[in-house]
Order: structure tokens, then C-alpha cells, then sequence
């Protein structure tokens, strides 16, 4: 409100108020975080909206305001999740301007960087996705696909391309992401970094083989 002329403003001092568009931005994020950490505290299955409401600091309104159920807002994580680690792997990926086997590396490094730093998002993505409902599991898998193109270039340095299964990418991408599952699982997350070596190794193998791989990693 501005002044009358020779008034001072009638507005009270403190803070700016918050911007609807604000608020309610704030609202989704404080319930995608505690549906982040419910369920990779206790899983899919065990986590209520009741729990959630009152995890994140908000009424039952304004958890369905923004999400119809439990399952769309763990949908919702999901797919915010999958966009900021693709993004991040494929920045690396793209940034490295080594030889393909190094731009591999750094989109690896990447990706076990964003699990150690968002560990909670990661177990619920990795550990409950594929059993959390047939859409959770079709954008799990999805998701994976996603890394696939990044390793395809591999093909152009083995003269026997042509006989790599059509699957192998998927194969190599569920494989790390098996190994960085049982890490999780374990509770060894403190470690998933140091794979680094060990799973780059496994990802350049079949496109240049063991001993450049090895040398590689």
C-alpha cells in the first residue's frame, strides 16, 4: 500500500508475505519430503497419508489440494527425482569432453554422487518403485531406459558389434543399479562412491574389453 502524501506507510514492517504460488510450492515440497523419507524408513506399503500429513506440517486439504492419494504423490517424487539425476548424469556426461570411455565415467560418478546425496529420495526410488503399483514400476523401468543411449556409443569401438545383444545396455544399467541396491539394502550407502572403479569396469567391458576396461577404470 503506498502512502498518502505526508503519511507514513500504513504497511506493517517485517517480511514480505508469501506469494500464493509460494506457498503452495513449499506445501508440495514438504510433502514429496516426507513421503521421501516415510517410505524409505518403513516402505510403500506401511506409509498412510496420515503419516505424511503429519510428517510434512500440513491439514488433509491441503495434501489433497496437491495430490489425489498416496500413490500420486509418491508418483510425483518419482518423476522429480528421475529429472534431477538424469539431468545431473547426462550434464556430466556431456561436460566431459574425453574420449567416450571418460564422458562413461563421469555420467557413473554422477549418478552414485546424486544416490549418496539424496539417499532417502533413492531408497524409495530404487527399493519400493518396482513393487509399489504397476505405474511406480513402469516409470522405475522407464527411467532406466533413460541411461541406455548413454552407453550405445561403446558399440562403435568393438569390431564385433554387430553380435552385442539389442539388450545389452539394459543389462548393463540394471546391473549397477542391482549392485547399487544391495549397497542399500545392506546399509552400506557410506561406500556407494567407492564403486566407481569396479562399476565403470563392468560398463566398458563388452565394448572394449577386460584388459582396456580394467585399465580404464
Amino acid at each position: 500500500m503506498r502512502a498518502l502524501p505526508g503519511k507514513a506507510s500504513r504497511q506493517p514492517p517485517g517480511p514480505e508475505p508469501v506469494s500464493r504460488a509460494a506457498s503452495a510450492q513449499d506445501q508440495r515440497r514438504r510433502i514429496l519430503e516426507a513421503t521421501a523419507d516415510l517410505i524409505a524408513e518403513q516402505g510403500y506399503a506401511e506409509t498412510t497419508i496420515e503419516q505424511i500429513v503429519r510428517q510434512a506440517r500440513v491439514g488433509y486439504a491441503t495434501f489433497y489440494k496437491h495430490y489425489a492419494d498416496k500413490e500420486e504423490a509418491f508418483l510425483a517424487l518419482l518423476d522429480a527425482a528421475i529429472e534431477r539425476t538424469v539431468y545431473e548424469v547426462e550434464e556430466a556426461y556431456d561436460r566431459e569432453d574425453g574420449p567416450w570411455p571418460d564422458k562413461v565415467g563421469a555420467g557413473l560418478g554422477a549418478l552414485l554422487k546424486a544416490v549418496s546425496e539424496h539417499l532417502n529420495v533413492a531408497r524409495a526410488f530404487l527399493l519400493e518403485a518396482a513393487t509399489a503399483g504397476p505405474e511406480a514400476a513402469a516409470r522405475h523401468e522407464a527411467a532406466l531406459k533413460r541411461f541406455a543411449p548413454l552407453l550405445r556409443p561403446g558399440r562403435e569401438l568393438n569390431p564385433r558389434a554387430d553380435k552385442l545383444p539389442e539388450t545389452l545396455e539394459d543389462t548393463l544399467v540394471g546391473g549397477v543399479v542391482w549392485v547399487i541396491n544391495q549397497r542399500l539394502i545392506a546399509g552400506e550407502a557410506d561406500g556407494l562412491r567407492a564403486l566407481l572403479p569396479e562399476a565403470l569396469e563392468f560398463l566398458l567391458r563388452p565394448y572394449v574389453g577386460e584388459v582396456a576396461a580394467a585399465r580404464e577404470a
